[in-house]
Order: structure tokens, then sequence, then C-alpha cells
């Protein structure tokens, strides 16, 4: 979550946080507008899941890479740059599109992977569909949630609603169809917004621990 000129922007992260605890947006919300104090990075146990997560991902980009894939691996350094080189990959039909950055409106993100597909598009006989690693065996609301997101803004980009998304991890590939969950994520990114704008109720309502 970002404040620029007075405009809230948000992320996929910020609408898993908000599902798993509503208090946190607001917390967040304080942070961005330099009302609170980032919280103190504690490291540990934490920090080893974020290398696990990371070598998975890139060990699947490997496997990838020896089916003979062609592979476009986005340059974070700067976002703006990030976008147009995304833009391009698509255009140019690569087979895969790695960390690709995604923005409409008030909504961005990275998506791992982006996944050409035999779908026809405004960007010709094909299209692409969010591919994401989880570390995780079970998936979780928030992971969902995040590739809604990213479906729904790739929608915008190529013209058409990918029909289906999906999320590796160590038990293999699980598909899920765009469709199914759609008004399960429009009705999580109005109660975020709704949230953001409402004033806030100062006494957390209890939560799963997470």
């Amino acid at each position: 979550m970002k404040i620029v000129d007075g405009k809230v922007f948000l992320s996929a992260s910020d609408l898993s946080t908000h599902i798993a605890c509503p208090q946190a947006t607001f917390l967040n919300l304080e942070e961005a507008k330099g009302l609170r104090k980032p919280p103190v990075q504690i490291y540990g146990t934490l920090h080893a899941l974020q290398q696990k997560g990371e070598e998975f991902e890139r060990n699947y980009l490997e496997q990838l890479r020896v089916q003979g894939k062609k592979i476009v691996e986005i340059d974070k350094t700067s976002r703006r740059q990030a976008l147009q080189d995304t833009m391009k990959a698509m255009a140019d039909g690569a087979d895969v599109i790695y960390q690709a950055r995604l923005e409409r409106n008030v909504w961005n993100g990275w998506a791992d992977f982006l996944v050409k597909v035999d779908q026809h598009s405004k960007l010709g006989s094909w299209s692409y569909e969010v591919a994401d690693t989880k570390l995780s065996r079970q998936t979780k609301a928030g992971a969902i949630l995040q590739i809604c997101l990213y479906s729904e803004i790739l929608s915008e980009l190529q013209g058409r609603m990918p029909e289906f998304m999906c999320i590796n991890n160590p038990n293999g590939e699980q598909k899920f169809r765009v469709d199914d969950f759609m008004a399960f994520y429009r009705l999580m990114k109005k109660k975020l917004t709704k949230a953001i704008l409402a004033p806030h109720n100062d006494y957390p309502d209890p939560v799963a621990h997470r």
C-alpha cells in the first residue's frame, strides 16, 4: 500500500492481508500516511521461508527452460520500464514472462509467471494466463485473490479474460477456472476499498492466528 499525490495505490498483498486481518489494513494505511512507523522486521524463520520460496520459484523457472520455452525475465529495477517490457514481451508472443509487471488504475503487482496459451486476444492468436508459485501445499484464499487480481488486470491489457489461472506448489500444478472465483474476488476488493475510505473502529475483531 502506497500513497502518491493523495491517492492510495494497492497491491495483491493488500487484498490477502485484509481477508486475514482487517485491522492490519488500517495499520498499513496509517503507515502509508506516515502516521505510524513500519514494524520492526524480525529475521529468522520468516527469512528462511522466504529464501525457500524464492528457491522453489527459481526451480520452476528452470523446469520451464528445460522444456524449451522462450522465457523473458523482467528487470524489476524500474516499475515503469518493467511494465513497458512486460507489454512488449506479450506483444512479441514470449512463451513465458517471468516477474511480469501488471498495473491498472490503483492496482498493481508482480505476477510470478504469465504463460502463453492458444486463445485469441488483441495480441493475436495467443493470450496469457497467470501462474504463481507457493511453497505452501495448501492453497489459501489470499493466494486465490492474488491471481484473481492479476488475471483481471491481464484481461484489460490483452483484451480477454484468461480462462484459467494456476498455482504451482510442492504437490504440483493446481488449475482454477477464473470465472469461478471472480464474484468472491470482487466482493473482497469492494470490502477493502470500503475499509480504506470508511471511519475506523479502533477495537479490532479477533481473527484466527495465521
